[in-house]
């Protein structure tokens, strides 16, 4: 049975999420020719990568063609995997146009000192913020991540995104530990590389919120298929 997913809130929900990216404009076209039912099978949440997708807003809203699960916004810093404006300011610029549309903003926890504008802005329409961290290397030492964790309430945000490099089993124990420990704020956690696959089914399971895949081509390392996910972890 579908889950019903606040179109508001999906930070509240009380089962692991599937986020559906849409990187390019090839991803978006697919996203826009599918039916209600298709997306609805596809993904929980789309992600928009406004960094990468770079479109003008009025064009990406009639790309969204009407039914949409609910939208996260990301315009990713380029030292954490993105193509944007190292400016916070750039990068707020391509999220505050289509504010009204999202249900959650992804800011980099590296700038949520610098987007606290757009924070506050996001919080006044009732949409969460949440606050990444990504190492496309390794995973770091429990103390940054734990850190990382730590910083994101004083700091306004809703909830923690981490995305590390998986070298050795190790390092993904390690996150298994983290994820299934009690927080104050929603966390999401996943792997990259050779345990990347293996890592988003354990950690949703562990308790990590949003787990992304892939729509039409994956964008990277270690993703599922959007659809085989969301099957997946319905059956967790």
């Amino acid at each position: 049975m579908a889950q019903l997913v606040s179109t508001k809130n999906p930070l509240s929900s009380t089962h692991p999420l599937t986020v559906g990216v849409i990187p390019d404009l090839k991803t978006l076209d697919l996203w826009s020719a599918m039916t209600p039912k298709e997306r609805e099978s596809t993904c929980d949440v789309i992600e928009l990568r406004l960094d990468t997708l770079n479109l003008p807003a009025d064009t990406i809203r009639t790309a969204l063609n009407g039914s949409a699960p609910p939208i996260l916004l990301t315009a990713r810093h380029p030292a954490e995997g993105g193509q944007g404006s190292v400016d916070a300011a750039g990068r707020m610029a391509l999220i505050a146009p289509l504010l009204d549309l999202a249900a959650i903003v992804d800011i980099e926890l590296r700038s949520a000192m610098e987007m606290k504008p757009l924070i506050d802005k996001a919080h006044a329409r009732s949409v969460q913020v949440i606050g990444s961290f990504h190492d496309f290397q390794a995973t770091p030492a429990d103390e940054i991540l734990r850190g990382a964790i730590s910083f994101a309430q004083p700091a306004g945000l809703d909830g923690v995104k981490l995305a590390t490099f998986i070298n050795t089993t190790a390092d993904l124990t390690r996150l298994i530990t983290l994820t299934s420990e009690p927080q104050r704020l929603r966390l999401s956690c996943m792997g990259m590389g050779p345990w990347g696959r293996v890592s988003r089914l354990v950690l949703a399971k562990c308790g990590s919120l949003l787990n992304y895949g892939y729509i039409g081509e994956s964008n990277a390392p270690g993703q599922w298929p959007a659809a085989r996910l969301k099957e997946m972890l319905s059956e967790l």
